[in-house]
């Protein structure tokens, strides 16, 4: 690789950098929420929708325990194809519903959770993609594991208007218990990892 080569790589990975959160602790720590209506927060609390999660070579497995388990795998990625400017990575989603229940006294309805797979590389960066891709020294394809959920609460004891909660987040390597080493990639080149390497691809 020629230094002008190392260079360029050093100044995308500058901006994928800004583009990507630093790793942290638990999952709670990478949640936005919003809510149309004030509601005291002694009353609601967010929900956290994964309590075991595991990742794998295949994808991410999410035992939730509002009765549901969330399994989404990595997408298909045809390597060449991107190279050639045909096609972007593929992101992938999913959305798992939960019944109604109350939880310390308050009752949660209409319950959604969404997984997504979205590639660490912005479209826009893609063209760049022949300089970029030596960087992942062939260990596959940088992928974040994105988050978020849908839900309305409202108290037992004085239920008088259901307050809409919106959450979501990333999961980050670090918030995986026992995450192969392999599969944890550091896509900002900062030495922490912040995403996950998928390997279901095609390359020559």
């Amino acid at each position: 690789m020629t230094k002008k080569q190392r260079c360029f790589i050093f100044l995308l990975s500058v901006l994928i950098f800004f583009a990507l959160p630093s790793s942290g602790g638990a999952t709670q720590a990478h949640s936005v929420v919003s809510r149309d209506s004030e509601i005291s927060n002694a009353v609601v609390e967010n929900l956290s929708f994964c309590q075991k999660m595991e990742v794998s070579r295949t994808g991410v497995i999410c035992e939730s325990p509002y009765g549901f388990t969330a399994r989404l795998g990595f997408p298909y990625v045809d390597v060449d194809s991107v190279l050639a400017g045909e096609q972007f990575f593929p992101n992938t989603e999913a959305a798992f519903s939960a019944d109604d229940q109350v939880i310390h006294g308050v009752q949660y309805r209409n319950m959604t959770f969404i997984l997504r797979w979205e590639s660490t590389t912005p479209d826009f960066l893609q063209v760049y993609l022949t300089e970029i891709e030596p960087a992942w020294e062939g260990k596959g394809v940088p992928y974040r594991l994105l988050w978020s959920a849908s839900y309305e609460t409202c108290p037992v004891e004085s239920c008088e208007t259901w307050t809409e909660i919106k959450d979501r987040g990333e999961y980050l390597p670090l918030d995986i218990p026992d995450l192969p080493e392999e599969l944890a990639a550091d896509s900002n080149f900062n030495g922490v990892p912040a995403s996950f390497w998928n390997t279901n691809l095609t390359v020559k």
